[in-house]
Parts: structure tokens; C-alpha cells; sequence
């Protein structure tokens, strides 16, 4: 008795899981596929229906098998065989989360081509379980099972669609949904269980059709998801996989090995269907690395066969655990094995220069863009609007709205020159952005800039994949990602975001260009700014030295070139005499020199030299500047040893900033001068500066 009431737990926890499943897929990826996620979609569907319907057992004549464990096993191996090599989307997508790969370009080309896969094995189900009633039962019982599968399906995707759709439009934009119509859709949920059931159709067919319909990222989504998803995979699935671990016999499966033949058929199958994908992925001119790392990940296993093999089998059977067991290997055998294949950060290597400093003066200066909200994207542009964009020398700016992945499993990148749209109702966050982007596009066409907008929508904490995979597909010189702190105009901090903060640390650490993080401190936020052009920038560079500081400059003397910004900068020393000099303090005095050598004839630059005993002298003179300038730029990496900042990294609370950096975006700067902190693109990834979270 206490088992048969774990096991029905176990079975509403696997129905909770089906919705949300079901919920999450958005089947509009297939439209968006291109034409290798199709080929590979298909080849992955084929091979499974392939070997299932050509798998032919023969017994040697000596077999100690009797003619009922004969037929017992022959019925049992096309459900076990066809479990272990079908390509499940809900397994590859959490296998994806766990490695954080879900958006990087090997993770979207396995979810598209997994979600292809489940959609044709979906109809094939249904024309299949067709099939067979009408060979070899009756025709008429196989019309009327497919009529009422055809009705079943009808009734969820019309009346239960509308009644989904009646229930997001009663809820205000920007609010949760309501207790009372997320209970009433669970209660629905568990109706359509026992309803398909009673169709005569799978009683897990009903929730997932039910949370197809109900639109990804809408508040409902997210609030059955908040509501459910605790419950269900912090209690049910464990409960469910306890259960079955609670009945597995690991002596009796030894002593009985020769007998598992099931067993050794999946395993024999599962690996034809790596070697096969794999060699597809090959024929689609994929590295053998990639190739390799797409297999493992397509064919990932997990609790969605354990409870399917429980509710074929039965928990305790020999046949059902051999299969547990098998699963339970793959799972802790391919995760590492993926690890050691791919790694998305060796494609951002930089072997070519991507800075401001090594830019070609008489060509496309590419920028990315980041922003979360609409002030981000209103800051940045307006700093842009300073970079002196020319005929010959124009700015091509990229906007990426980053946007959290809230209610679905499939992230997304949008391109909007291109009039794509997102299937996920909650893309229209981004919306606000993308008009804030576009007014800079109409505004500044004629003055040499080029302005193109995309929307990035993913899990928070791995939006650097898509920032940097923007970064290396564009080809850009410099990202600018907003800081994680923000102020009021009366400079009060109003948020502060540790993940934000996160996401900033592993773009400077995989960047496969220069960074920039914008500090605004303006007094005047929001939309309304935009309107407001100010006759004079003032901009000042503070140069204590090395390959940041050099990239700060190089970006203050592009902005020089434009006659309504005021630049002046600020040399830093506070090395003895007869200090020996390093080749990068060779390269800083070249540097300023040919700084100097352009800017000769120009009348809106100004060099001043500041000596400079410690860190305590630098931090009060950099503190006397914060009223006179509207743009402070400063390098974030430093030499250690520098006289001028020592004792400065001590106190640092933000040390991804850099000592002057820290300075600058502390709270007691009470100023209304914004800051960009800069980072010289690193030639080698060095993943230590990454926080793990």
C-alpha cells in the first residue's frame, strides 16, 4: 500500500512535469530553424523509427530462454530500444541549463533540432497507433481511436486555447496573475489528465498539449511555473526517481546479467545512434569535436525516461531497472565528457586585434550596445553621440536589449532589420528598447551612423554568451554593457543588481574585444534626455599607464575630433628618478606622443601632469576632477607596483573595476559625471575573474 501511494505521487509529479514541458516549448523555433537544425532534426527522428521497426532478435538454438521469456522479452525491446535512442527536447534542454550552454550556437542548433525531432515522432505516434489498430484489430476501432484523439486534440487547442487567452487578457499589464486563476488552471491540468486518459489516449497527452497552448513568457506561464515548478522538481521527481532507485536490485542484476538482454540491446543501440549522429553532424560539415559534443548532448537521458520505463514497466521489474541503470551511467558519464569536448569560450580567442587603439581611422568603427532597460540604451547613445561618426569614418552601432528568460526553455536571439518577431509574449519588454535605438538611427543617419537592433533573450546568468557571440559575430572594437548600480538625479542609489554584476565579470573575462562599462551618474535619466542636446561635452582621461589606459585615450582622442567636445588628459606619475622603465611605459610615452602630434593645431585638448606619491594623493586629486567634466574614462588593469595606486586595491569593494574605477563608482563621489571604465581586448581567455553564482 505505501508503495502503490508513492508511486501515484510519483505518476501527479510526472503529469506537473509534462505541463510544464509542455509550457516552456515553443514550437515557433521550428520556423526560425535553419537548414542544418532540419536536416539534423529529421536524422535524429529517423534513426530510432529505423532500427526499432528493423531490429531482429535470433536466439541460438542452446538457448536457455523458454518460448514465454521469448515473447516477453521480444515485446519488451522495441519499448525499451525505442526509449533509449529517441532524442528527448526536455532532456537536452536540461542537460543545456546544467552546463550552461543553452544559448551558445552548439545549444540552439541542438534544441532546434530536437524539438523537429519531437514533432515528427509526435505525428508519427498518433498515424502509427493508427496503423496498427486497423491491421491488426479493427478498422473501425482504429477510426474512432483517431477520431477521438483528433477531437481530444481540437477541444485543447480551441476551447481550452480561448479559455487561456481569456485568462491573460483579465490580467493588467506588468501584473502577476491572480491565485485564484492559477489554482483553477491546475485544477484544469488534472481534469485533462483523467480526460485523455479516458479518450483512450496517453494520460500524459492531455498536459502537454494543455501547456502548449498556454504562451510562453506570458504571466500565466510564469505564474504556474512559480507555482508548480517547486513542488514538482523539489519533491515529486525526487520522489519518483527515489522510488525507483528503492527497488533496484544491483546483486539480483549481476547474478542475472546474462538474462538482461534488454539491457544489452539498448546499450547496443544507444551507441549506433551516437556513431550515426555523429557521422550526420560530420556530413554537415561540423568540427569533430563540435560533432562530437552535439551527439552526447542530443542524446542525454534523464528523469523523463526513468518515468516513462515505470510507467511501461513497473518499478521492481528486472527488465525496468536494467534500463534505470543504464540511464544512470549515461547521465554521470556524458556531462563531463561534454565539458571536455566543447568549450564555448576557445571560439572568442582573440587572435586579430579588436580595440579602439589598433582601429583603422578611415573605416567602420563597429560598437555593441548593451542594454536591460531603456535608460541603459538612452545612456550609452548619448555617449556615442560624441564619437565623432563621419563620411569616412562611421559608427556602426549594434544594439543588443538583453532580456531574461522567463517561462520557456528556448532562448532566442532577435534580429529586428530583418522583421523578425519572438513567439514569447514577454518580448515585447524589449520593445521600449529597440524604439529607443531606432530614434537614434532616424536621428543621426546623415552624420555617418549606422544603427541595428537585436534582442537577446536568455537565462540571466548566461547572457554572456550571447553578448560575446554578438561581439565576435559583428566584428566589433569595443562592448559597453551598463554598470549594475543605478542612481537617482539626486544621485541616491535606488538598485543594485548582483547578478548584473556577474554578468559583467564574465564578459570582461570572454570579451573577444575591448570593454566598456558605463557608470551613469547623469542628472537627467530616462526617455525625455534624448531631446536634450548639450552644446559641450567635456571629457577627461585620467593615464596612469599600460594597455587600458592606452585604449582609454584612444577612445577620448576619437571623441577629440569632434568640435563640441572639451577632452583633457591627465597624466598620473609618482615613480622615483632613476626608476628603470618598462616597455610598457615606453609605449605609454609613445602613445601620448602621437596623441599630442594629431591633436597639435586643436584647441579643445588639453594635457596636464599630475605627481602623485600613493594612492591616498591619487584618490584626492581624482575626487577634485568629478565636478569639472561630464565623462571620466579610466583603464581598469593596472601594474601592481605602480606607485601612483598604491594601497588603492585594498579598499576596493568592487575590484572587476579596477582601483580608479572603484574610486569613481563609489557612493560618496556625489557627482553627476558619468564614468566608463575600459578594458584593452585580452588575446588570451583566462576564465579566473568569473564569479560563481
Amino acid at each position: 500500500m505505501p508503495n502503490q501511494a508513492v508511486a501515484g505521487l510519483a505518476k501527479v509529479g510526472f503529469i506537473m512535469f509534462s505541463f510544464l514541458n509542455g509550457v516552456r516549448m515553443d514550437p515557433g523555433l521550428v520556423k526560425i530553424s535553419g537548414k542544418k537544425a532540419l536536416a539534423l532534426g529529421f536524422a535524429i527522428f529517423l534513426y530510432p523509427f529505423t532500427m526499432v521497426h528493423t531490429c531482429i532478435i535470433k536466439f541460438p538454438p542452446e538457448s536457455r530462454f523458454s518460448d514465454k521469456d521469448r515473447m516477453q522479452f521480444l515485446k519488451n525491446t522495441d519499448i525499451y530500444l525505442a526509449l533509449i535512442t529517441t532524442s528527448q527536447f526536455v532532456g537536452v534542454n536540461t542537460v543545456l541549463m546544467e552546463l550552461k550552454l543553452i544559448n551558445t550556437q552548439l545549444g540552439h542548433l541542438a534544441l532546434a533540432s530536437t524539438l523537429i525531432s519531437e514533432l515528427l515522432r509526435f505525428a508519427y505516434s498518433i498515424f502509427l497507433g493508427y496503423l496498427q489498430i486497423v491491421f491488426t484489430i479493427e478498422s473501425s476501432l482504429g477510426t474512432k481511436m483517431l477520431m477521438s484523439s483528433l477531437f481530444f486534440a481540437l477541444m485543447v487547442f480551441v476551447v481550452a486555447k480561448a479559455m487561456v487567452l481569456w485568462l491573460i487578457k483579465r490580467t493588467p499589464t506588468g501584473k502577476p496573475m491572480s491565485e485564484v486563476h492559477i489554482n483553477f488552471v491546475i485544477g484544469v491540468l488534472m481534469t485533462m489528465s483523467a480526460t485523455s486518459d479516458a479518450f483512450g489516449v496517453y494520460y500524459l497527452f492531455g498536459p502537454f498539449l494543455f501547456g502548449l497552448v498556454v504562451p510562453a513568457g506570458s504571466p500565466l506561464a510564469t505564474g504556474v511555473i512559480a507555482k508548480l515548478e517547486t513542488v514538482t522538481n523539489g519533491l515529486l521527481l525526487p520522489l519518483l526517481l527515489t522510488f525507483c532507485s528503492s527497488t533496484f536490485d544491483v546483486f539480483g542484476f549481476w547474478k542475472n546479467f546474462d538474462m538482461m538482454m534488454d539491457f544489452k540491446v539498448s546499450a547496443y543501440g544507444y551507441g549506433v545512434k551516437l556513431v550515426l549522429t555523429f557521422l550526420t553532424c560530420m556530413a554537415c560539415r561540423m568540427g569533430a569535436r563540435d560533432a562530437s559534443a552535439f551527439s552526447l548532448i542530443v542524446n542525454a537521458k534523464g528523469v523523463l525516461e526513468v518515468a516513462s520505463f515505470l510507467s511501461f514497466s513497473g518499478a521492481g521489474e528486472p527488465d525496468a531497472n536494467s534500463a534505470m541503470l543504464l540511464i544512470f551511467v549515461l547521465t554521470t558519464a556524458l556531462q563531463p565528457l561534454i565539458r571536455l569536448l566543447y568549450d564555448p569560450s576557445k571560439q572568442y580567442v582573440g587572435y586579430k586585434r579588436k580595440s579602439i587603439q589598433f582601429a583603422s581611422h578611415n573605416t567602420e568603427l563597429p560598437v555593441l550596445t548593451c542594454a536591460h532597460k531603456q535608460e541603459d540604451a538612452v545612456a550609452a547613445l548619448k555617449m556615442l553621440e560624441f564619437w565623432n561618426p563621419t563620411r569616412t569614418s562611421p559608427l556602426s552601432i549594434y544594439g543588443l536589449c538583453l532580456q531574461d528568460l522567463v517561462g520557456s526553455f528556448t532562448p532566442q536571439i532577435i534580429n529586428h532589420q530583418l522583421g523578425q518577431k519572438s513567439s514569447l509574449t514577454s518580448s515585447s519588454a524589449s520593445q521600449p528598447i529597440v524604439d529607443v535605438f531606432n530614434y537614434f538611427k532616424t536621428e543621426f543617419r546623415r552624420v555617418g551612423v549606422v544603427v541595428s537592433a537585436f534582442t537577446a533573450i536568455s537565462p540571466q546568468k548566461l547572457m554572456y554568451e550571447d553578448i560575446c557571440w554578438m561581439s565576435f559575430d559583428k566584428a566589433v572594437c569595443i562592448v559597453i554593457v551598463p554598470f549594475h548600480k543605478k542612481w537617482n538625479p539626486k544621485g541616491q542609489l535606488v538598485h543594485e543588481s548582483g547578478e548584473l554584476r556577474n554578468l559583467n565579470i564574465a564578459v570582461l573575462d570572454r570579451a573577444p574585444c575591448s570593454v566598456g562599462i558605463l557608470i551613469d551618474r547623469r542628472t537627467s535619466h530616462g526617455v525625455g534626455s534624448m531631446f536634450v542636446s548639450s552644446p559641450t561635452y567635456r571629457v577627461v582621461v585620467l593615464f596612469f599607464g599600460g594597455a587600458d589606459d592606452r585604449e582609454s585615450m584612444a577612445i577620448g582622442g576619437r571623441m577629440a575630433g569632434s568640435p563640441r567636445v572639451q577632452l583633457t588628459v591627465v597624466r598620473f606619475s609618482g615613480r622615483g628618478p632613476g626608476s628603470e622603465r618598462s616597455w610598457d611605459e615606453v609605449f605609454d610615452d609613445e602613445s601620448l606622443r602621437i596623441l599630442r602630434h594629431e591633436m597639435a593645431d586643436a584647441s579643445n585638448v588639453r594635457f596636464l601632469e599630475e605627481e602623485v606619491r600613493d594612492g591616498s594623493d591619487t584618490a584626492q586629486v581624482v575626487r577634485s576632477l568629478k565636478e569639472d567634466f561630464d565623462l571620466m574614462i579610466v583603464g581598469r588593469r593596472h601594474e601592481e607596483e605602480m606607485e601612483a595606486l598604491s594601497g588603492l586595491s585594498e579598499w576596493a569593494e568592487l575590484p572587476e573595476l579596477g582601483p580608479v574605477g572603484d574610486i569613481l563608482a563609489g557612493g560618496d563621489m556625489g557627482t553627476a559625471a558619468s564614468v566608463l571604465v575600459v578594458q584593452q581586448q585580452i588575446m588570451k581567455v583566462s576564465h579566473n575573474l568569473i564569479l560563481n553564482s
